[in-house]
């Protein structure tokens, strides 16, 4: 009986400490101020000021440093970020223009993946974080607001480490709206070219500009010095990397000394400079301009200016000659087994679904290039394209009826 009202007396008396220990705490701040601060109307400074600056908040672009090398859209892993570009012959009209950059912060999941490659620190993460939208449309940062004012890549000058940068944070914050703001209608050139009442700038044609370095580049085939600066006029002039070599400089002289033969490095120039390069190094192995579309002249100052030989188009797949043009040796003649291996690989549809009778497409490209194979009439899913193609890139001419 004694044990248990000792027990007994024992409960009470830890019930007792316990309450008295949770109580003193919640009267210590019985007297105090309040700090719960009332956000975000009554906080001292912005609360972002208040934030670590290796926070990761909204991405932000620096448009007057940015090359267009479009490194950081490449890294993204979920397609945050979209760029447009046009391109220039770097004389009349500037070589690479902007006519979008987009970044869907809705989308971001900030893992700080476009900022490392950026050769100029023109992307960074800011410590902006409000992201109260009623609109999910809201949250696409536009730094390219008028699609017809294309903004002009920066040009890094030569053995440059910095950059100068706008203060951290004042741009994305220029471009965040209210959170009750109605949803932005999407920049579209035609609807811009209505309000503006003014056409939309004229872009590169690689084509034309293909034939005129090549003209060029013909002139001056033995003089290494000059060729590289030729073939660096075909390329972004990004200085991005990209390619696998420090600069444009050391990818072109790479190509004019012979020891890379790729015209397909250049990312930033996608497809008009692998076309502008393709049509100069056929020239330079066949000895002849490619003829202008439309079987007209080709530029003066070159010698041999005659019929179409490998002629690149925008999308840099050789062309299906003219009706009218006279037939020129097709590619299967001028160029080596290996460089004609990668442009009839290029020409296939890429599906690998085994039609042609061969494992995928590099074994049909195989048996074409190295084989014999004659039959170039196999690759079901590229249809006419791929077969016109294939004809032009072997014979130089166009696909007999079916």
């Amino acid at each position: 009986m004694a044990e248990t009202a000792l027990a007994y007396v024992k409960n009470v008396r830890d019930t007792a400490k316990s309450f008295w220990e949770g109580m003193s705490v919640t009267l210590s701040y019985m007297f105090r101020k309040p700090i719960t601060t009332q956000y975000p109307d009554r906080t001292g400074v912005p609360v972002r000021d208040t934030i670590p600056a290796r926070y990761r908040g909204f991405l932000e672009v620096d448009m007057d440093i940015c090359t267009a090398c479009q490194a950081c859209e490449r890294a993204c892993p979920i397609a945050v970020i979209n760029i447009d570009i046009l391109k220039g012959d770097g004389k009349l009209v500037p070589k690479l223009r902007m006519e979008r950059f987009d970044i869907d912060i809705g989308k971001c999941m900030y893992c700080g993946l476009c900022v490392e490659p950026c050769p100029t620190g023109a992307i960074q993460h800011t410590r902006e974080f409000e992201g109260a939208v009623m609109n999910f449309d809201n949250l696409t940062l536009r730094f390219v607001p008028d699609v017809l004012k294309p903004v002009v890549a920066y040009k890094p000058p030569k053995g440059a480490e910095s950059f100068p940068r706008q203060p951290l944070g004042e741009i994305t914050r220029k471009l965040i709206v209210a959170w009750d703001a109605p949803p932005p209608p999407f920049p579209s050139k035609e609807e811009a070219a209505k309000d503006h009442g003014k056409p939309r700038e004229g872009a590169l044609d690689p084509a034309a500009m293909g034939r005129q370095l090549a003209a060029k580049a013909l002139a001056v085939k033995d003089d290494k010095p000059k060729l590289q600066k030729i073939l660096e006029e075909a390329m972004a002039g990004t200085d991005c990397g990209d390619c696998g070599y420090p600069d444009c400089f050391g990818y072109s002289d790479a190509i004019a000394k012979g020891k890379d033969t790729a015209t397909d490095k250049c990312a930033p120039g996608g497809a008009d400079s692998k076309a502008m390069l393709e049509t100069i190094l056929v020239t330079l192995k066949s000895g002849k301009l490619p003829e202008a579309a439309g079987g007209g002249p080709a530029p003066s100052g070159a010698e041999g200016g005659g019929p179409a030989a490998g002629q690149g188009s925008a999308a840099g797949e050789p062309q299906v000659p003219l009706k009218d043009a006279p037939a020129g040796p097709p590619l299967s003649k001028t160029l080596s087994k290996d460089e004609l291996y990668k442009v009839v690989l290029d020409a296939m549809a890429g599906t690998d679904c085994g039609d042609c009778e061969y494992d995928d497409c590099d074994g049909y490209t195989k048996g074409i290039v190295y084989e014999g194979q004659t039959d170039l009439n196999r690759c079901a899913p590229g249809g006419e394209d791929t077969r016109a193609k294939l004809y032009n890139i072997m014979l130089g001419t166009k696909p007999p009826p079916k």
